[in-house]
């Protein structure tokens, strides 16, 4: 298991060597986060946003059906991640805070993950999306046109009684819109890992750790799990190290999302 948390850590700053303005960045041998460069070592934290995966540029989305776009940000401090219309509106309808985090979080560097669930039909004949991820007074976008179609009257649709396709209509199953897929942060700290979800009815959400366990503040009173889906552990220690899977479930459905949590020692 440590050779794999090891492989993920190396696979991770892989990816940030080439965003900090031509830096890589290092792991000292104390667990400090550190700039290198041909001068002298420096510890300030750089500041940097990225999209490291993009929705695509166009979908097709038949009318009446569900349509996701998925966005990864990385960026430090934690980005500020959401979604909006082409008009400039949030295109969050059921809950505008669904897809944002804070950029008020002291965390050292995070790739947040941000699912926009479609299911809304549009009368016009495309629109566009846009995710925008923000931090440190930099911004980062990437667009999606929908192209929405009419389809021909389902079979299915017909066979059901009118009663029946109601309430099926008022289902939506589980489904996790924003998560950390990993997280850089202080030794010592208290680190919020968030996990939004979408659903009707309105999915529970649990924390689970790398042995399957439910996590709770019996067990341990350093972890706790809000109302709202949040994971809170205080006082983060080098052995908090490893994933955390967020679980949403409804009575349709159940989905999972990851976070792989590092702690930094300070310098």
């Amino acid at each position: 298991m440590m050779n794999l948390k090891i492989l993920y850590l190396l696979a991770t700053l892989a990816l940030l060597a080439p965003l900090i303005n031509g830096r890589a960045v290092d792991l000292d041998q104390d667990n400090s986060l550190s700039a290198s460069s041909t001068g002298p070592r420096t510890t300030s934290r750089p500041n940097f946003v990225k999209i490291t995966s993009q929705p695509p540029p166009q979908v097709t989305q038949i009318r009446g059906s569900t349509v996701e776009l998925e966005c990864e940000v990385m960026g430090s401090p934690t980005p500020f991640v959401q979604w909006v219309h082409g008009s400039g509106q949030t295109a969050d309808w059921d809950d505008v805070s669904m897809n944002i985090i804070s950029e008020s979080s002291p965390t050292t560097m995070a790739r947040v993950v941000s699912r926009l669930v479609l299911d809304h039909s549009s009368r016009a004949a495309e629109s566009t999306y846009t995710c925008i991820g923000r931090s440190g007074g930099q911004i980062a976008v990437a667009s999606t046109t929908v192209f929405h179609v009419d389809s021909p009257r389902s079979n299915f649709s017909d066979i059901l009684k009118p009663g029946v396709h109601h309430v099926f209509m008022h289902l939506k199953p589980a489904r996790v819109t924003l998560h950390y897929r990993a997280l850089f942060e202080y030794m010592g700290s208290t680190v919020i890992l968030p996990c939004k979800a979408v659903g009707r009815p309105v999915p529970d959400i649990t924390w689970k750790n790398e042995e399957g366990n439910v996590i709770s503040s019996v067990q341990d009173p350093r972890f706790r799990t809000l109302p709202t889906g949040e994971l809170i552990i205080s006082d983060l220690r080098w052995a908090d190290m490893g994933s955390y899977t967020c679980v949403a479930k409804n009575a349709i459905s159940k989905d999972e999302a990851e976070t792989f949590l590092y702690p930094i020692r300070p310098n």
